[in-house]
């Protein structure tokens, strides 16, 4: 119970890498030894540590791509593979279910629970109470996000892999087929609300631009980025022309 509590507290510190900026104390190679330290296997969690961290290297939030929890699966897979004495194997087989299992849980939260903090923010940013957005900044943090993965973790240890698996599988078909299926409108969700926050009308046209390279072209997602960096980097040369030309006029002026 012991060791639960203290592998769940692991999980709740890692979080709070997200408050403050990326320092990368998430990854499984640092959680892996912070289980083995708590575990007393810190051989162990090095190895499944590290793992771990190159079946999810990959892992990583992109736009509209969301990843299974690489903390929940990163601090599980070394916890349960050194608890059960069964290497690696124990740890692949389940830190990519027990991560995907956690993201539903971090989705309801953040889709139920999150609003409420995020309306009380803006309530407190037209009061001009910016210790208030502070306060609701970390607390939000802490209650979506660090207290259900620190629950979640020690729960999960405590009862044992034969029930997380046992949770896994009683799942039924038509939910995750469903699941599935929901998870393929999140990339246009998520573009959307990307487009909504940064296109302007100047903007609007390199989209379209990009949009049509990429489908008509059939440039992959590399060559476009190629392309947008290119003309990202001739307007920022021409914008510093016309600044420095503004200035030598301004002194021909005095």
């Amino acid at each position: 119970m012991t060791q639960a509590i203290l592998v769940g507290l692991i999980a709740m510190f890692v979080t709070f890498e997200w408050c403050l900026g990326s320092c990368l104390i998430t990854r499984p190679i640092v959680t892996g030894v912070l289980v083995g330290l708590v575990m007393g296997d810190l051989q162990t969690g090095i190895i499944m540590g590290a793992t771990l961290e190159m079946a999810f290297i990959g892992a990583v939030t992109l736009g509209a791509a969301v990843p299974p929890d690489v903390i929940t699966g990163g601090i599980l897979g070394t916890a349960f593979a050194i608890a059960t004495g069964q290497g690696a194997e124990v740890a692949l087989t389940l830190a990519f279910p027990i991560a995907t299992l956690f993201l539903l849980v971090d989705n309801v939260m953040t889709l139920f629970v999150m609003p409420f903090f995020l309306h009380k923010a803006d309530k407190y940013v037209e009061e001009g109470n910016f210790n208030g957005v502070s306060r609701m900044h970390f607390l939000g943090g802490f209650v979506v996000k660090s207290l259900p993965r620190g629950i979640f973790v020690a729960l999960a240890l405590y009862l044992g892999s034969p029930f997380m698996s046992a949770v896994l599988d009683s799942i039924p078909q038509f939910v995750q087929n469903g699941l599935v299926v929901a998870a393929g409108f999140i990339p246009a969700l998520g573009i959307s609300l990307l487009a909504q926050m940064i296109l302007t009308k100047k903007l609007v046209i390199f989209f379209v631009l990009g949009f049509a390279i990429s489908a008509y072209l059939k440039i992959p997602m590399l060559g476009v980025a190629i392309f947008a960096t290119i003309i990202a980097i001739v307007l920022v040369g021409l914008q510093n022309n016309n600044v420095k030309k503004q200035e030598v006029m301004l002194d021909e002026d005095f």
